[in-house]
């Protein structure tokens, strides 16, 4: 499986493509007008806290508070904690996904 952190640099402008009950799905490239490059999209979501539109993510590992957070939230069992800063409208801002799985799937779609 692929990291998130290859990602880091590559992609200016991200937003939020696909958010159902349990699939969270992002898009990104240095402009989303008429294409996108990367899609990453995680599965069996059980928290999301995340700007529609962001710029330039820094995927990091989580915080200790991050981490404890995300055990309070779910069982433990099976969910992974994949978390962020980018930028937004107001300002740098921590960014987290709980679930089980992220897929990263690179190649130009057209919008």
């Amino acid at each position: 499986m692929r990291d998130l952190f290859e990602l880091n640099g590559r992609f200016w402008d991200w937003q939020v493509d696909r958010w159902e009950t349990s699939v969270f799905r992002l898009i990104a490239d240095n402009d989303l007008t008429y294409h996108h490059s990367v899609e990453v999209t995680f599965a069996d979501v059980a928290w999301v806290s995340c700007a529609d539109l962001f710029h330039h993510p820094a995927f990091r590992p989580s915080t200790l508070p991050e981490r404890e957070f995300a055990r309070r939230v779910t069982t433990g069992a099976g969910h992974h904690l994949f978390t962020w800063d980018a930028e937004t409208a107001t300002g740098t801002v921590p960014m987290m996904v709980i679930a089980e799985s992220v897929r990263i799937a690179e190649g130009i779609v057209r919008h």
